[in-house]
């Protein structure tokens, strides 16, 4: 299954980020405030 994650305000005026370390595993249970990736 497919979301969609609004990238929280990371200061500067940034609008895109890059995603370096995934914290999650397909298939995983994730709760809501969960960190999922790193960017």
């Amino acid at each position: 299954m497919v979301r969609e994650f609004t990238l929280p305000d990371v200061g500067e005026g940034l609008t895109e980020a890059e995603i370096v370390n995934w914290l999650v595993e397909p298939g995983d249970a994730v709760t809501e405030d969960q960190p999922v990736v790193e960017v």
